[in-house]
């Protein structure tokens, strides 16, 4: 109701302008106030095609659309502006005649603004025209500069007195070109209405199809009975100018009516009737359109700022051009949802505190048991040792003091092997090869135990590379067995490590021949044992 009340506000607002002015049309040709009527007449008729050119620019919403219809706007009020100069300020003859041939600058154009429109019609915004489409800018071009230039030839209007001007501009006839002029307009008149017609989306709109149309027809008889000079409408609407003005102006406001030309017209029934709950407010808050859905307690939130209702409603605000639009949005949902999410994260976190504990617990069962299946593996390795040094101990127990010290190299030359077994062990199950480095210390600590021990021994390296793991064990071995069967008859042990093999010069007074293997060499010289064993399996070069 608001809507048709603002529209039918409007109509009258333009019906009683044009009603005013042409009022001052009569008054003007009856000489009644002077010049003055004149000069109404024509700043209103400026004044309403400001107000329809303002107009086109609030309501198209098809940028190409509004370009060319912004641009008619724009030759309308070139129009009207030189009719006036011609008719209300100047007097020079020559000058009121090219203000006449400027007429057909809009005249011209407008048509083909009118042609461009109608090809735009139901196409998305980034479209563009064809080049075939903009060469037909050339055709109103060439007739405007013919009819500029028609002092020079003559072709569009010929005076009676054959030279323009003189007597004066009113005695003519018209051309061929003249004629190539209005068929260009018709043409294009025609050409618009059709094809606005048939590009039409919207169906079923009845009789109002037919304005434009019916519209443009009467433009056509109009410019038909002026030309051939018929009295009665020389008389009621003798201003040319003017009415071709109100005319092209009504046809297109007319295909906006019709919905030819999309607008945004009926937007605002369109926001009070939809479902959203919305509504548009200024900037001090104050409602200027509120949709049927949204509360009457709907306020507007701080700029950026979300509000959050008891019931769920989630209010929003964004900046528009005359204020704020705000909106609500029903969360009620979402936050049911955020707080089961936030309880299955407070469960999540629960069982994951546990499955750590837990997961802590096996971890420890796993290392006890690893550390019980190494135990038992170093145990069943090394359980004869272990045994001789308790049986030692107990040995020392009121033993005399040379016993005790005896037992006790022995006891340091078994926990010298036990010691050094055991790392090789660990290493082992790291490494495949062990470094040089690794090596000598085996074999020093060992040499050393021997040392303290009272036996002469010494060892020399000629190694360039990593050794084998389970290869350094087997020599521990190999020198373990020889300094057993030597206990108490050992003298002096010289050891000689390379890459591919390790010997042993030995002294001892007991047979050192049981030691000999597949892989193990065994010979007496000179009153000293020699024994010899080949190394494989050796790493890259260091």
């Amino acid at each position: 109701m608001k809507r048709n009340t603002r529209q039918l506000c409007l109509m009258i607002l333009v019906f009683g302008i044009i009603a005013v002015a042409y009022a001052c049309r009569f008054l003007a040709m009856y000489d009644i106030g002077g010049s003055n009527p004149s000069y109404v007449r024509a700043a209103l008729y400026l004044l309403l095609f400001v107000l329809w050119g303002y107009s086109l620019d609030q309501r198209i919403i098809q940028k190409p659309v509004l370009h060319c219809l912004r641009l008619m706007a724009t030759l309308i009020l070139i129009w009207m502006i030189l009719r006036t100069f011609k008719y209300e300020i100047v007097t020079d003859l020559t000058v009121a005649r090219y203000l006449w041939y400027l007429y057909y600058l809009p005249m011209l154009f407008i048509p083909l603004l009118g042609v461009y429109v109608a090809m735009y019609m139901g196409k998305p915004e980034s479209y563009r025209l064809p080049a075939k489409s903009r060469i037909l800018a050339v055709i109103p071009t060439l007739l405007f500069l013919a009819v500029i230039t028609n002092d020079l030839h003559q072709r569009v209007f010929v005076f009676k007195s054959g030279i323009p001007g003189v007597p004066d501009n009113k005695v003519y006839s018209h051309r061929l070109l003249y004629f190539a002029c209005l068929g260009w307009m018709v043409v294009c008149m025609l050409f618009t209405i059709i094809h606005l017609l048939r590009q039409s989306r919207i169906p079923a709109i009845g009789r109002r199809r037919m304005m434009p149309f019916i519209l443009g027809c009467v433009m056509l008889l109009y410019g038909l009975l002026y030309l051939v000079d018929f009295p009665k409408v020389r008389f009621m609407f003798g201003d040319m100018n003017v009415m071709f003005c109100l005319l092209y102006a009504a046809i297109y406001e007319s295909c906006i009516h019709c919905r030819m030309i999309q607008s945004n017209t009926g937007y605002v029934g369109l926001f009070e009737a939809t479902t959203l709950v919305a509504c548009i407010v200024d900037r001090n808050g104050h409602v200027l359109l509120r949709s049927k859905a949204a509360g009457e307690d709907m306020v507007c939130p701080q700029e950026g700022q979300t509000m959050i209702s008891p019931d769920g409603m989630r209010i929003s605000s964004a900046p528009i051009k005359v204020g704020y639009t705000v909106w609500g949005d029903n969360v009620r949902q979402l936050m049911e949802l955020r707080t089961k999410l936030n309880e299955n994260k407070v469960k999540m976190e629960t069982n994951k505190k546990k499955l750590q504990n837990a997961y802590l617990v096996q971890k420890e069962l796993y290392e006890l048991a690893e550390k019980n299946r190494i135990y038992d593996e170093l145990e069943a390795k090394h359980g004869k040792q272990t045994d001789r040094i308790c049986e030692l101990l107990e040995l020392c127990k009121g033993a005399a003091s040379d016993e005790i010290h005896t037992y006790m190299k022995e006891i340091m030359l078994i926990g010298t092997y036990i010691k050094r077994s055991a790392n090789l062990y660990f290493l082992g199950q790291e490494y495949e090869f062990l470094p040089q480095q690794e090596i000598r210390l085996t074999f020093d600590e060992a040499v050393r135990a021997l040392n303290a021990c009272g036996m002469e021994c010494g060892v020399a390296y000629q190694m360039t590379r990593p050794m084998r793991t389970s290869e350094v064990t087997r020599l521990l071995e190999l020198l373990k067995i020889v300094v057993r069967m030597t206990r108490g008859g050992l003298y002096s042990l010289f050891l000689s490590l390379a890459d591919s093999e390790m010997n042993l010069s030995v002294e001892c007074v007991a047979d050192l021949s049981e030691v000999a293997s597949s892989n193990v060499t065994v010979c007496m010289e000179e009153g000293l044992w020699l024994i010899r064993t080949q190394i494989t399996g050796g790493g890259e070069d260091a």
